[in-house]
């Protein structure tokens, strides 16, 4: 029997949310997308590094803002699983939309016994990141 997965949706919160990054993971434009926030989780810099990861604290004022992508295909989706860390964990979450809506996704995160060990206590933020990381993490992502 085969199985076919089909497009599906994934809140991103990252790197990922740079076009040019986005592109040079997964070897395609970046998707049709809307603004959303993920209640019930938070966002931190994990130690040592530039990028972030989150994780659920289950408190409706933790709100992490991202993208909700649209129709991700499943060789797009591989792509981003390969970049991934490997404490991260893809996960399905209710992504909240400017237009009040609440719509499925996936997204990754790691666990709370994880988030002890590799998350600093800073938030991440893209403005930060594009300010303060971008250039030398988009080198090293480039072998430079």
């Amino acid at each position: 029997m085969l199985f076919f997965a089909l497009p599906m949706n994934l809140f991103v919160y990252g790197t990922l949310l740079v076009p040019q990054i986005w592109t040079l993971v997964t070897s395609d434009t970046f998707p049709e997308n809307e603004e959303g926030s993920l209640p019930g989780y938070s966002i931190r810099k994990v130690k040592n590094a530039s990028f972030p990861a989150i994780t659920h604290t289950g408190k409706n004022q933790d709100i992490v803002p991202g993208r909700l992508l649209h129709k991700i295909a499943p060789e797009t989706l591989r792509s981003l699983d390969a970049y991934e860390d490997q404490f991260y964990f893809r996960t399905e979450v209710e992504v909240s939309t400017l237009k009040g809506e609440i719509i499925a996704a996936e997204t990754y995160a790691v666990s709370s016994n994880t988030a002890s060990r590799i998350l600093s206590s800073e938030s991440w933020t893209l403005e930060w990141f594009l300010r303060n990381a971008y250039e030398d993490y988009w080198k090293a992502m480039n072998g430079n």
